[in-house]
C-alpha cells in the first residue's frame, strides 16, 4: 500500500512556510496566529498514518451493448465497498478502441463498509465503431483529504456503435407474385421460372414450352422465351478501404458505411440476399443471406470496417464463388483515390460482373478539413488561395478522367457528395419511381440485361 500527499496538502504547506517567514522577518505574532489552523490541519497527518487502504470493487455494465450513431449509451458503474470510503473520486469515461478519451464525467462520494451505489453515466456515441464506456479511474483519499491511494483501473462494457442507414425508396423491381417468399427482386441467372427475360430464335434442344408463338407467327421463325431463376437476387455490397479521408463522423469510410447500410436494409426488407465485402489490404466478407439476422451481421461488420495500410492489391478473381455469386448485382463504394480500386473492378469485369459504382467525393470532406484548419492558422501560414484553386483544379479534372474511363466500359457511376440525399443520388442515377427517364439502368441490372 502506497499514499501520496494530495495537492492542496502541498499547497498547505507552502501557505504555512510563507506565513511562517513572513512571521519571523516582520515578528508580528497575528501572521503566527493566522498559520496555527493549517498546522493543525497538517498535525492529522500523522494519525493517519497507518490508516487501512479502503477496499472496494467497480463493476460496470451497459443497458443495450449495440446501438447507432447519434444515440446515447448507458451505462451503470456500481461501487461495492468492504470498508469504509471517507471520499471516492472516480472518473467515468467514454474511450475508442485506441484509449483516446471522447467524454468523461467526474463523481465524488462516500461509502460506508457494505453499502453498494450505483452510478449512471449515459453518453452520445460520436460515430460508428467499437467503444468502451465506462472506464472508471478511482482515487481513495483519507478522512482529512491530505493523502491518497494508489489509482485504480477498471476498464469499460465494449459498445458497438451501428452505422445509421440512410432512408432509401428505390423500385426494386416487384416480380411474379407466385415467389414472393423468396423475395420481391427478380434473379439475374437464366434458368426455368415464371420471369421472361429475353426472347430469342429456337436452338436444338430447346423445350417446347417456352416457344413463343406469337413472336413465331408474327416473324415466320420459330421463337422461343428465356426466363430467369425462380429465386431471390443476389446483392453484393463492395467498399473500397484503401483509403479514408476526413474526419469521423464525416468521413469517407463513415459515408461508405452508412450508404451500405442502407442499401442494405432496402434489399433485405424485400427478402433478398445480401452480402459484403470490404475491400482493402486484406479482404474480408459477409456472404450473402436473407433475414434480419444478416442485416445485423453486415452493420456489426460495417461497424468495425477500418482502412489497412497496405501495398498489397488483393485479387477479386480469388473471392469464393458462394462470396460473389455469377450474376450478382454488384454495388462498389469507392472515392477512386487509389489506382488499386480500377484494378478491383477489372477483377469484377473478369468474373462476368456489371459492377455499379457509388462515387463517394472526397472533395467536401476535404473542404471541410481545409476550413476548420484556416480557422485556426494564422494568415502567415494559410496556403495561397490560387495554388489551392489550381490543386483542386487538377485534382477534379483527374476524377472526372476516372469517372469517364469507367463509364465508357459501360459502367453506371454515381456522385455522391456523402452529404445530400443518398436516395435522391441512387434514384437518379438507378431509377425510381418519380424518375422514369432515369429507373432502367438500376432494373436492368436487376433484369439480366447485363448478363
Amino acid at each position: 500500500m502506497r499514499t501520496h500527499l494530495a495537492g492542496k496538502t502541498y499547497a498547505y504547506i507552502a501557505i504555512s512556510g510563507t506565513l511562517i517567514a513572513a512571521a519571523m522577518l516582520t515578528s508580528r505574532i497575528e501572521l503566527f496566529m493566522l498559520v496555527m489552523p493549517l498546522i493543525l490541519v497538517l498535525l492529522t497527518l500523522a494519525f493517519e498514518a497507518g490508516a487501512p487502504e479502503p477496499s472496494y470493487e467497480i463493476h460496470t455494465e451497459l443497458e443495450a451493448d449495440r446501438c447507432f450513431e447519434g444515440d446515447t449509451a448507458t451505462a451503470c458503474v456500481t461501487i461495492s465497498a468492504a470498508s469504509n470510503i471517507p471520499l471516492l473520486d472516480l472518473h467515468v469515461m467514454l474511450c475508442d478502441a485506441s484509449d483516446h478519451v471522447l467524454a468523461s464525467r467526474h463523481f465524488a462520494i462516500r461509502l460506508k463498509a457494505g453499502e453498494t451505489r450505483t452510478l449512471h453515466f449515459t453518453p452520445v456515441m460520436p460515430a460508428r465503431g467499437v467503444f468502451y464506456v465506462g472506464d472508471v479511474v478511482a482515487r481513495a483519499y483519507t478522512r482529512s483529504g491530505l493523502k491518497s491511494y494508489d489509482d485504480k483501473v477498471w476498464t469499460g462494457a465494449e459498445c458497438i456503435v451501428y452505422p445509421r442507414p440512410d432512408t432509401i425508396n428505390i423500385d426494386w423491381s416487384v416480380s411474379a407474385r407466385s415467389r414472393q417468399h423468396v423475395g420481391e427482386s427478380a434473379s439475374r441467372m437464366a434458368g426455368d421460372g415464371l420471369e421472361v427475360s429475353d426472347v430469342r430464335l429456337h436452338a436444338p434442344g430447346d423445350p417446347i414450352r417456352r416457344v413463343n408463338w406469337r413472336a413465331t407467327l408474327r416473324h415466320g421463325h420459330l421463337y422461343v422465351n428465356d426466363s430467369l431463376r425462380d429465386r431471390n437476387i443476389d446483392v453484393v455490397i463492395v467498399i473500397d478501404g484503401l483509403v479514408d479521408v476526413g474526419e469521423p463522423p464525416r468521413s469517407y469510410l463513415d459515408c461508405a458505411c452508412r450508404a451500405a447500410a442502407g442499401v442494405a436494409l432496402a434489399f433485405l426488407r424485400n427478402r433478398d440476399r445480401v452480402g459484403v465485402i470490404r475491400y482493402a489490404g486484406a479482404v474480408d466478407w459477409a456472404v450473402p443471406r436473407p433475414g434480419r439476422n444478416q442485416l445485423y451481421a453486415i452493420l456489426d461488420r460495417l461497424a468495425r470496417v477500418r482502412t489497412i495500410q497496405s501495398f498489397v492489391a488483393p485479387n477479386m478473381r480469388l473471392i469464393p464463388r458462394g462470396v460473389l455469386p455469377p450474376g450478382s448485382l454488384v454495388l462498389v463504394i469507392t472515392p477512386l483515390l487509389d489506382d488499386r480500386s480500377i484494378h478491383m473492378l477489372g477483377g469484377l469485369a473478369a468474373r462476368g460482373c456489371r459492377p455499379m459504382v457509388l462515387y463517394i467525393s472526397p472533395m467536401g470532406l476535404v473542404a471541410l478539413m481545409e476550413s476548420a484548419d484556416a480557422t485556426g492558422a494564422s494568415a502567415s501560414t494559410r496556403p495561397d488561395p490560387d495554388t489551392n484553386a489550381l490543386a483542386e483544379r487538377w485534382w477534379r479534372l483527374k476524377h472526372k478522367g476516372k469517372i469517364a474511363k469507367l463509364r465508357s466500359m459501360g459502367i453506371v457511376v454515381a456522385e455522391w457528395d456523402g452529404a445530400g440525399s443518398l436516395d435522391a443520388c441512387l434514384s437518379r442515377h438507378f431509377g425510381a419511381p418519380g424518375y422514369g427517364g432515369a429507373r432502367g439502368a438500376w432494373q436492368n441490372s436487376s433484369r439480366g440485361a447485363w448478363l
